[in-house]
């Protein structure tokens, strides 16, 4: 007979996988099918704006993400709850900014997206982790994928009217997005309002930050890390080749979905987890992603010719591949994000990372005359291997051991090396 602690799951997975299939089958297929109906370029463009927003997100979030689950699951401090939707406000400030701004002439359409992209991500991942921490991660997929259904949207519309700028048309559903999450942020914080702001400010803001200031920059060196390579690329080859590489990127991010679905559904399970199940569950996740990213390297000609996407006129089979093996990396850095600030290392995990991260670019600039998509992914693996490498080090000195996911790295990288240079 099934256990009651089976049945419990059975039903979690049950309840969140409808959610999760319909949110990341439109973020896996949404991306592709875009790209026929923009230019490398401006595909590019958008790819590169939609990196840089995923990296300044982790700064503008101000460490909210990472502090909610800390007051309100480990410390039980239910009154400050209310405090974290307050920042709907900072939001709405800054696009009364912005907004007049760029319909002003005085930023760029670049800026603007990376700003529309910046806020959108930030309001997306506090709720989504808001949501996670109460177990309701059939919601939580559905608000991590909203960008997405934006971008969905512009593609039915340019299928059916014929939609000559589909990038403008972007831009302005992505405006009507951001008001959407913003309002939302405000009922929520009419709901739950017990206390004035001034008292939110005043009082609890203090407390959070000065738990979450430490976040603040664990935020943008972890995002920059894990999401720094479009903005490199465009620097050193240009938005054409962010174009190419995102598309690779994009085709390979099937295994993301699947680690996403894992992490979202359990996500109060793995914050509370023991060393010894972590382990075991982590590296059963980071292998899942694998087998998914190889599956999914056989099939993509298939795919490709399936969804009748003929502006990738070269193959980059190599560049594919190790991307197939940097995936399952990337995702062990962002699964132990949320244990290193469970265990309140990210002082010393920032400081690590923050050299190497300062360190990449002075690498690329010395190798600019030689990049190559496929050799700024092979640098790209080391950087992972040897940052998820430094995180395990960290958390094994407080009692975190992850044998399993340190030979599952040392493997992916050693391997990847081969493959470059065969």
């Amino acid at each position: 007979m099934v256990s009651t602690r089976n049945r419990q799951i059975i039903s979690l997975i049950k309840k969140n996988l409808i959610f999760f299939a319909l949110s990341k089958g439109v973020a896996f297929l949404a991306p592709l099918l875009f790209v026929n109906y923009v230019s490398l370029e401006d595909y590019g463009l958008i790819e590169f704006s939609y990196s840089t927003g995923t990296v300044m997100a982790g700064v503008l979030m101000l460490g909210l993400g990472g502090a909610y689950p800390y007051f309100i699951l480990k410390r039980q401090d239910e009154d400050k709850r209310q405090s974290f939707f307050l920042y709907g406000f900072l939001i709405l400030l800054l696009f009364a900014l912005f907004a007049p701004l760029f319909y002003g002439g005085q930023i760029s359409d670049s800026v603007y997206f990376v700003f529309l992209f910046t806020a959108i991500f930030a309001l997306q991942r506090l709720y989504s982790t808001i949501l996670k921490s109460h177990d309701k991660g059939h919601l939580a997929v559905l608000y991590d994928g909203g960008y997405y259904f934006v971008l969905a949207t512009v593609i039915i519309v340019a299928i059916l009217f014929k939609a000559t700028q589909p990038v403008l048309s972007l831009r302005i559903g992505m405006e009507f997005y951001l008001l959407a999450l913003i309002i939302l942020f405000i009922c929520k914080f009419i709901e739950s309002q017990t206390k004035n702001i001034k008292e939110l400010i005043c009082k609890d803001y203090p407390h959070i930050l000065k738990y979450s200031v430490h976040l603040i920059i664990s935020g943008f060196i972890i995002f920059w890390l894990t999401s720094n390579s479009k903005i490199y690329i465009k620097y050193l080859l240009g938005y054409e080749q962010v174009g190419i590489y995102s598309f690779y990127f994009r085709m390979a991010g099937i295994s993301i979905i699947i680690h996403t679905f894992c992490y979202i559904t359990f996500f109060k399970k793995l914050y509370l987890s023991n060393p010894a199940k972590l382990d075991k569950y982590y590296f059963i996740l980071l292998s899942i992603v694998f087998i998914c990213c190889v599956i999914c390297y056989f099939i993509a000609p298939s795919l490709m010719k399936m969804l009748s996407i003929n502006t990738i006129t070269q193959t980059h089979n190599k560049l594919f591949l190790l991307l197939c093996f940097q995936m399952p990396i990337w995702v062990g850095i962002a699964l132990n994000e949320g244990i290193v600030a469970r265990e309140n290392i990210v002082k010393y995990s920032n400081l690590y990372l923050g050299i190497f991260t300062a360190i990449f670019p002075v690498v690329l600039y010395f190798l600019r005359d030689i990049i190559t998509l496929e050799l700024f992914t092979i640098m790209s693996i080391l950087l992972f291997g040897i940052s998820y490498f430094t995180q395990m080090q960290l958390l094994k000195k407080r009692g975190v051991v992850f044998r399993k996911c340190q030979i599952f790295n040392v493997m992916s990288v050693i391997i990847a090396i081969i493959i470059y240079f065969i």
